[in-house]
């Protein structure tokens, strides 16, 4: 037979127009012509014409066979159009709503061809269920991404930002599918399906992860520095390293993160003083320790555009601070000790110190002032150092939990584990604050104080009380190692309670119990 392959608004025009103009109808019940809904979609072709007469009829005489009424005759039903009755093709036929309304299988009647809602889906428009918004053409019914073909395309075409189909639902990401995980939302959160920004370096392996701004840095930025390699030859790569951290900022054109090796040859330290202005990242290379000294300054100042990733870095015996800030840095297993002023000194800028020694430093452990914030977890802070204070908190804030504390004697001066100027926005959980001289470990008025060890706790009750005795409760006071002694005070054993969010291990990496509100080591060490 004859097909014609018009489309179907103009051909539907087209049949308008014959009528209009008095055309004779054509008997069908032989052969229909090029332009019978036969030929061309079927029912779809006669709800387009005209939806009062949504069915197609090979064998009437109807104007382009379109009638009111369903064909009794199968044989007559032309339902799919393409030259075959329902006999031959009933792809396109489902059941109807069964309501008794007469509106058949498609649309509701009313010429808007959006069904009455328990009618067979024509398509997603007709899905408005947002737990099933695909329609399966063969069934009629309106289904989930994983009922489809296939369910990521199908999640791509409904919306491209949740490409991936798991579990029946359009998400971001899933398992080996992180795509649309890119810039500032690298990391894909399996549980919820969403790209969501890094919170530990641990996942951008390839780099280091931009604690502000949730990116993994580039690796294309990653050079390296080694101080046993000539000068003014390197090109940061580990065959050919730069030979100071100076060179390597120098070098550097954007973000920088530099692998920095120990020393091997005399004078076994890097001995500089470096500004950071951008996000900048220095690593010890795995498995060892460099040592830097500042010289002539701090070994590192951060300015307030800057962000410093330090970790796995020993900064001792300069002739300043360890690390002074007014911008941001993330401190982690790092040794800042035997400082001519102070370990870290905060003014405007932020501080996260997590898992380090800030011990011996002459000026003290850690000053935040000018608005500065400090965060301390499972931290040494402090130390054998007369008359110093070994955290103070002058104007800004601080939370610290699971850290040791320890300050001095008192020679002339009054040692403190905290001082604070006005303790409202100072914090201390699960700690031991202590201190050799007789003068209260804590000089801060308003702060909250809470399941730490202290040695007097008539001012903060919600404490754990015991009489501090230096050389009983540690490996070695004298050098700030703040390790628990076999000899030291049980009541440490069970101050601290563990919560949600708090860090799962302690300053050596042993597991701390992961369980809400459960007791625990109060300090940074907890004894396996």
């Amino acid at each position: 037979m004859n097909r014609s392959h018009t489309t179907l608004p103009l051909q539907a025009a087209a049949l308008v127009i014959a009528f209009i103009a008095g055309a004779a109808p054509a008997c069908v019940s032989e052969t229909p012509t090029a332009s019978h809904c036969a030929n061309e979609q079927g029912d779809a072709t006669c709800l387009a014409l005209d939806p009062t007469t949504p069915f197609c009829d090979g064998c009437g005489s109807a104007v382009a066979g379109c009638v009111a009424e369903q064909p009794a005759d199968d044989s007559c039903y032309y339902a799919c159009g393409g030259d075959n009755n329902i006999l031959d093709d009933d792809s396109c036929v489902m059941t109807g709503d069964g309501d008794g309304d007469g509106d058949g299988d498609m649309g509701d009647g009313d010429g808007d061809g959006d069904g009455d809602g328990d009618g067979p889906c024509m398509g997603p428009a007709d899905c408005t269920d947002p737990d099933l918004p695909f329609c399966d053409m063969a069934s009629g019914e309106c289904v989930a991404c994983d009922a489809t073909p296939d369910g990521d395309a199908s999640c791509v075409g409904l919306a491209p930002a949740t490409p991936v189909c798991e579990g029946g639902v359009c998400v971001q990401c899933a398992e080996g599918k992180v795509d649309a995980c890119v810039d500032t939302t690298p990391i894909c959160d399996l549980d919820a399906g969403v790209c969501v920004g890094c919170s530990d370096h641990a996942q951008c392996p390839e780099s280091a992860c931009n604690l502000a701004d949730g990116n993994c840095f580039d690796p294309a930025s990653v050079v390296h520095v080694d101080g046993d390699n000539e000068c003014n030859v390197g090109d940061g790569s580990e065959a050919m390293p730069f030979c100071t951290i100076g060179e390597a900022l120098l070098a550097a054109t954007g973000d920088a993160m530099i692998i920095l090796h120990e020393r091997n040859l005399i004078p076994l330290i890097y001995a500089e003083a470096n500004m950071i202005s951008t996000p900048t990242v220095i690593f010890a290379a795995d498995g060892e320790t460099p040592k830097l000294q500042g010289s002539g300054g701090n070994a590192f100042s951060v300015a307030g555009s800057g962000t410093l990733y330090a970790k796995g870095l020993e900064i001792s015996g300069g002739d300043a601070a360890g690390i002074s800030l007014s911008g941001q840095a993330w401190i982690d297993e790092c040794r800042i000790n035997s400082n001519t002023t102070l370990g870290v000194s905060i003014n405007g800028g932020s501080a996260t110190i997590r898992r380090s020694h800030i011990v011996n430093n002459d000026g003290g452990g850690i000053l935040v002032d000018g608005g500065g914030t400090l965060v301390l977890e499972n931290s040494f802070v402090g130390g054998n150092i007369p008359n110093t204070v070994s955290i103070e908190i002058l104007d800004g804030s601080m939370d610290a939990a699971f850290s040791t504390i320890v300050a001095g004697a008192n020679d002339f001066g009054m040692p403190a584990a905290l001082r604070c100027t006005d303790g409202s926005d100072t914090s201390a959980r699960n700690s031991i604050l202590v201190a050799s001289a007789a003068d209260p470990e804590i000089q801060c008025t308003n702060a909250t104080i809470e399941d730490n060890v202290i040695e007097d706790n008539e001012s903060f009750p919600n404490n754990t009380a015991v009489n501090f005795n230096p050389n009983e409760w540690f490996v070695d006071y004298a050098t700030g190692d703040f390790h628990l002694s076999d000899s030291h005070p049980e009541g440490i054993d069970s101050a601290a309670t563990w919560q949600l969010g708090d860090p799962g291990t302690d300053i050596d990496g042993d597991p701390r119990p992961m369980t809400d509100n459960s007791s625990d080591f109060a300090g940074a060490d907890r004894v396996p």
